[in-house]
């Protein structure tokens, strides 16, 4: 498949499996079109990842989809059996997931897929990071301020964003960094 097919089978995917999803599906459209913005800063090859990942980054959260009950892991299975190994990785990984793997116990399945260190994977933070539960724009301070309103601060996920809030701020600022330098 080549890179705008690509898009084109992502986009489908999402559509089959988030869209029933309510406002999953208004957060990973807003969090496309974020993605459609900064774009810009990439060449061809990886600005078609970064939006198919953006659109595929919560696929797994369709029940039909679930197989550890952890979406970016079950989403990365998922991509990983259509033979979409680079999209696999970014949403295995996506928004430091790596510190809820662990609390979950799921570390070795997150292991099982190789993680993306690039200015792609910091960009599908930043889209993640700057759209809430809602698909409403936010701030960084405004999203975490979200997730941690929708959940307890025992709860499991906001155990794992106050983990890896340094780290998701890191790539929030090094995808700014690199809007301002392309503007």
């Amino acid at each position: 498949m080549d890179i705008k097919e690509l898009l084109i089978w992502a986009s489908q995917q999402a559509e089959i499996y988030v869209s029933p999803l309510g406002n999953r599906w208004l957060h990973v459209q807003s969090v496309v079109e974020k993605a459609r913005e900064i774009g810009s800063v990439f060449n061809e090859e990886d600005r078609c990842y970064l939006i198919a990942a953006a659109y595929l980054h919560d696929i797994a959260y369709a029940p039909d989809l679930q197989r550890t009950g952890f979406h970016p892991i079950d989403g990365a299975y998922y991509l990983r059996q259509q033979e979409q190994e680079r999209l696999a990785s970014l949403v295995a990984y996506h928004s430091e997931a790596r510190f809820e793997a662990e609390l979950r116990g799921l570390s070795q399945e997150l292991h099982q897929f190789e993680p993306e260190h690039s200015p792609v994977a910091d960009a599908l933070i930043y889209c993640d990071m700057m759209t809430n539960s809602k698909g409403d724009r936010v701030s960084f301070s405004e999203r975490l301020a979200d997730i941690y309103r929708r959940y307890d601060k025992n709860h499991i996920v906001s155990k794992a964003i106050h983990q890896a809030e340094p780290f998701l701020a890191e790539a929030v600022r090094r995808t700014e960094q690199r809007l301002t330098i392309h503007k």
